[in-house]
This record gives structure tokens, sequence and C-alpha cells, in this order.
């Protein structure tokens, strides 16, 4: 019984200086390398970008908001609104989340955005609504009415689609994990399965 118990015990240390385990996340299947990684970031950053009318992205917030809450520090989610410059809605819901981000109220209400949205159907695309669904929430709707029509909110608008290419990112719900490896409910198979990437490349990101 001793030559098998040894042999089990290389496998193990062979596993553990190759740093790759049978069951982690592969690239090219549940995550993939980006063709031109993006400088200037922490190789720890996480970013999102998505989208408030898209219902894969409401269904990915909470675990994506759980996971980030199990980090020991907390991670800090770098959201960013998928925007393409020839999508109005897509830039009237970038509108709304950079206002909420100036008033420092994105993270907060980012599940009762998505509950508006998605679940009761509302249209946050203008003024006008974003400020009505402001008193609903006991916002200061004046400070919203501020932040929304504010020029730092306008210029972050404008730079949204570029930002998001930046990323690389076709699809949303994406999460890009130190500006070199992108995954998603799309490439790894379901939102579990991009958890399981993100927690993997996010422990490796210093060394890969």
């Amino acid at each position: 019984m001793k030559r098998p118990l040894r042999l089990l015990a290389l496998t193990a240390v062979l596993t553990c200086l190759l740093g790759a385990a049978p069951g982690d996340p592969k690239e090219g299947e549940q995550y993939v390398r980006l063709k031109h990684p993006v400088s200037g970031v922490d190789a720890r950053q996480v970013v999102e970008v998505f989208w408030y009318d898209c219902p894969d992205s409401y269904a990915f917030e909470k675990p994506l908001e759980d996971w980030a809450a199990r980090q020991h520090p907390a991670v800090k989610v770098v959201r960013i609104p998928a925007a393409w410059p020839d999508q109005p809605d897509q830039l009237a819901y970038a509108r709304l989340f950079y206002t909420l981000d100036r008033l420092g109220l994105a993270e907060r209400e980012a599940l009762a955005v998505f509950r508006a949205v998605r679940d009761r159907h509302q249209s946050l695309t203008t003024e006008k609504k974003v400020l009505a669904w402001a008193a609903g929430q006991g916002l200061d709707v004046d400070a919203v009415r501020g932040a929304y029509r504010s020029r730092a909110v306008t210029d972050a608008v404008k730079a949204a689609p570029a930002l998001r290419e930046r990323y690389q990112v076709v699809e949303e719900p994406t999460v890009v994990v130190g500006g070199r490896f992108r995954t998603s409910p799309f490439l790894a198979g379901s939102d579990a399965a991009t958890v399981s990437a993100l927690d993997h490349l996010y422990r490796t990101a210093r060394s890969s």
C-alpha cells in the first residue's frame, strides 16, 4: 500500500507546483485572454460590463455581489455600463448609472433599478422617468436632477462606448479581471460557472 500512497502524494505535489487543479476553469473554455491587455490597471481589478435592461445582467448581479462580499478584503467591482453609440436606450441607462455613481448610490441602488426595469417594466430612459423613480425610492430628487444634467455625467456617457471597447467587451454581462482575462455567463455556461472562473482568475491574478 505504500507505493500507491507515495504516487498520490507526488501527484498532489506536482499539481500544486503547476498551479492548476483538475477542476479549475480552463483558458479558452470558461474564460479567455484578451488579445490586447488593458494597460495601467491592477492585476486584481475586477470590471463588470452590464446593462440595466438586460435579463442576464440582472440575474448575475446578486451572485457577483455575493462573491465580492466574500473576499478578504471585500472586492470593489468597477461597473461599466454597456453602451454602443448607436443604441439610445443603452446610453440613457449609462446616464442613469453615472448619475447614481456620482451621488455614491450606484452600488446601493443597483438591484432597485434592475427590479424597476426588469420586474416592473419601467422605462428609466428619460429625466422625467428617472426623477419619478428617484422620488419613489426616497432619494433627493434635486440632487438626482443636478447629477443627471451635470457636465461630468454627460462626459462619462460620451466616453462609455470607448471604455467598453477598451475592455474588448461585446456582450453583457461580462467580467474582466486585471485587464487581461474575460469571462461571462455566455462563455462559461452559467452564472455559477462564471463566478467560479472569476474566483480562479482573481486568486491567480498575481502570478499569472
